[in-house]
């Protein structure tokens, strides 16, 4: 019951966002042709943050549910979409899970629907080292991951990639790595008639960019064994420097 309730609470915080809300909503009242790439850089850091918690794969059978989050403090100097429109500080919440394969292989899957936007996606990560349970011992992971988004206006792919490197015991992991993101952005509405720098409905725009992240994850219930539970729950916070900006990502789950 308890394993339920959590998923319940997970899936609803992520998947059920407010219908009035849409932070992106100023895209074809605010955008135009130079505007359109830094919104696309934007979305792509978000979606590639808080993609990675540890450097250790889950092993075969391994298994980990939980809340991932995003957040930008302030958007692109040049991206009129948000800032045009009063946002400042934005960003992307959604449910992942994983699974562990054989040969230190994980694969992942992603959603979310909030403020407008509807995103799905997932990934493969791949553990240089064997994964074990020794104390501090240094563990090493690549991965690669993927994500298709829509909304109203606009819609897109992101791809990127990530090297992590962990440390840590049953109650604390240091990460860090860097990655980046390639994100494509198709303009679905055109901008209004007469609008300086305007542009079509199918106006595409491509950015590639790069992003550091370090952060801490923590286990404070490892020790308890009067639950089935509390023992693999784990919450995670890091900084991001994506594309010049800074952030931070979030994590809630179990793992194990």
């Amino acid at each position: 019951m308890m394993l339920k309730a959590f998923f319940s609470i997970l899936l609803t915080a992520a998947l059920a966002a407010p219908a009035a809300a849409d932070q992106y909503g100023g895209f074809q009242q605010f955008s135009d042709k130079g505007s359109l790439k830094p919104f696309a850089r934007d979305l792509g850091g978000i979606l590639g943050s808080s993609s990675f918690h540890s450097g250790r794969p889950l092993g075969f059978s391994g298994f980990d549910v939980g809340l991932r989050g995003g957040l930008q403090f302030s958007p692109d100097k040049r991206d009129k979409v948000l800032r045009d429109k009063g946002v400042k500080a934005f960003g992307l919440p959604w449910v992942q899970a994983e699974v562990g394969l054989p040969m230190r292989f994980d694969v992942f899957i992603c959603g979310a629907s909030f403020e407008g936007l509807t995103v799905s996606g997932g990934g493969l990560r791949w553990g240089v080292f064997k994964g074990g349970d020794k104390p501090w011992a240094f563990q090493l992971l690549v991965a690669g991951l993927g994500h298709a988004f829509v909304h109203q206006h606009f819609s897109g792919v992101h791809a990127g990639a990530n090297i992590v490197g962990s440390m840590g015991n049953q109650y604390i992991v240091f990460y860090t790595g860097p990655g980046f993101d390639w994100t494509r952005l198709v303009a679905r509405s055109a901008t209004p008639t007469g609008t300086a720098d305007a542009f079509p409905a199918g106006e595409t725009v491509r950015a590639f960019e790069y992003r550091c992240t370090a952060g801490i994850k923590l286990k404070p219930f490892a020790a308890v064994t009067s639950n089935k539970i509390l023992p693999y729950l784990y919450l995670g916070a890091g900084y991001v420097l994506v594309h010049g900006e800074s952030g931070i990502e979030s994590s809630l789950g179990i793992r194990f």
